[in-house]
């Protein structure tokens, strides 16, 4: 049995209902004489998808079957496949209060994307059911489902203190994590790298992730280290599959990578790490975006988690003390050190005074005000704030070995100021399926849509089958890529001739369309 066909038994989402009575000359959509990717892992084969309503009703030969459509679309020369769903994205963080623009997410649907995550990074939110209500009823232009989130709960009852919890708010954030699960979450989300998350214990996240235990679901986590800031990224992989293993939940690694020159490498570890884990029964994936480049704040990157407890304030108050200073200073050359150096950090997005800044190098900005490196960076996150960067510090070689592993899924972690918001999934099929190639273009769409529908327990989304939800995607092979740039990251992708969600065309012969058609999924609580 292969690895796949082992992981889709062991987390045993229900597939799609039967195949419906289809009538003659019922179809709402045909589309005719495509190159068919269910999602399964299995070859592609020429056949026409028949479209009513807001489900798959037919696969197969519509010619024999003697059916006719509203509207018939020729795909010959093009491929056809389930709309991918991204597992870890910051399209939707926000929800409800974004603009209209924002909740037509049109650039993950120019992707092929008609399903995103709402909560990584453990910042999704407590108040499923409203949140997700009223999002709906604003409009989606993709579906949404949510990760309720450890940081929410945490800053919920402990604000940003470095305190460790004690039993009274243990208790309170493992009932704020229950009432999310029982509104629907599909799981919880921790962003264990960030303040005020860094603070939180391994014992203190098992037990308020135990509120989500009696439901099941996912733990996905941007996780404590990377690279080799703390514990390091072996350890830090270690208690991730702890966590998930004493509270029961599948584990998910999110982003996975090999950060910085510490570290590089590393990918093979990685992989028997969680291999050794899944001998034992456990349930571990991962997720992964096709870029050298992570996104992150010059915050994040730099600033020692200590200096960030107690919120800005407190930082402020360390950064005019002379000697909490110096201390800082240190430890932010140490960081540096470990991205890479000045060079690889790219200032991409801000407020109106990081203006002058963006699209600069670190070492750009310290060169024109003569100082050091760090020096600048702390200057810029006193008078201005933090800043989002790219971050130059992952090699090809860890980023195809990771991509290679068969329980590791496609995902974005599209964030403002990174091109991998508007081009992550184009790029995966332009540059390591079709220009390498890495993987299949079977396995390509198998690991954005339906193994992420499979982890997560999305019924019937993410295959191309009769009974399915109507996400379908057509695109042309010869044409999709990427266009954002780490400089111009809002470009839209090109290729994606039509993008089906619940049968409504949010995407027609190449141009968005505005339909807003995605809905506010639930998990189902028994």
């Amino acid at each position: 049995m292969s690895p796949i066909s082992a992981l889709l038994l062991l987390l045993a989402t229900v597939q799609p209902s039967g195949r419906p009575d289809v009538p003659a000359d019922s179809l709402d959509v045909l589309i005719r004489r495509g190159t068919v990717y269910d999602g399964s892992g299995a070859a592609a084969r020429v056949t026409d998808v028949g479209l009513r309503g807001d489900r798959i009703v037919f696969v197969g030969d519509a010619a024999a079957a003697h059916l006719t459509a509203t509207r018939t679309i020729d795909a010959q020369g093009l491929i056809v496949a389930p709309g991918f769903i991204d597992p870890h994205t910051h399209s939707y963080e926000g929800l409800p209060n974004l603009s209209e623009t924002r909740r037509k997410n049109v650039g993950a649907l120019m992707q092929g994307v008609t399903t995103v995550v709402l909560g990584a990074d453990g910042r999704g939110p407590v108040n499923v059911a409203s949140v997700l209500a009223e999002s709906e009823s604003r409009g989606l232009g993709t579906n949404t489902y949510a990760l309720t989130g450890f940081g929410t709960v945490r800053s919920t009852v402990m604000g940003a203190s470095s305190a460790p919890a004690d039993a009274a708010q243990i208790e309170a954030m493992r009932a704020l994590v229950t009432q999310a699960m029982r509104e629907g979450a599909y799981g919880v989300g921790s962003g264990l790298f960030y303040a005020p998350q860094s603070y939180a214990t391994t014992e203190e996240v098992i037990a308020v992730l135990k509120g989500a235990t009696p439901y099941g679901g996912v733990y996905d986590t941007h996780q404590r280290d990377e690279s080799s800031y703390t514990i390091g990224l072996l350890n830090s992989t270690r208690e991730i599959l702890r966590i998930a293993r004493e509270t029961g939940l599948t584990a998910n690694v999110g982003h996975i990578k090999a950060l910085g020159v510490d570290v590089w490498g590393y990918a093979d570890s990685l992989i028997h790490i969680m291999n050794e884990a899944r001998a034992t029964g456990q349930k571990v994936v991962a997720d992964q975006y096709p870029w050298t480049a992570s996104g992150t704040s010059l915050a994040a990157a730099l600033l020692p988690r200590w200096a960030q407890a107690g919120g800005r304030d407190s930082l402020l108050l360390r950064i005019a003390d002379p000697s909490t200073r110096a201390k800082m200073l240190d430890e932010m050359r140490e960081n540096l050190r470990r991205r890479g150096g000045d060079s690889t950090l790219l200032l991409t997005s801000g407020g109106a005074a990081a203006k002058p800044y963006i699209g600069k190098t670190l070492k750009d900005v310290a060169t024109s005000k003569g100082t050091p490196a760090v020096e600048t960076a702390l200057e810029i996150i006193r008078t201005i704030g933090d800043i989002s960067i790219a971050s130059f510090n992952m090699i090809e070689s860890d980023i195809e070995t990771l991509m290679k592993d068969p329980y590791v899924m496609t995902s974005s972690d599209g964030s403002e100021g990174h091109p991998r918001l508007f081009g992550t999934y184009p790029r995966k099929i332009r540059r390591y399926v079709l220009d390498k190639p890495v993987i299949t273009m079977a396995r390509m769409i198998q690991s954005s849509s339906t193994q992420v529908a499979t982890v997560y327990g999305l019924t019937d989304r993410g295959a191309l089958a009769t009974g399915a939800f109507a996400d379908v995607i057509v695109f042309d092979p010869r044409t999709i890529r990427e266009e954002a740039t780490y400089t111009e990251p809002e470009k839209l992708s090109t290729g994606m001739r039509w993008v089906f969600v619940n049968g409504k065309p949010a995407v027609s012969n190449g141009t968005p369309t505005g339909i807003m058609a995605g809905r506010a999924l639930r998990k189902p609580v028994n």
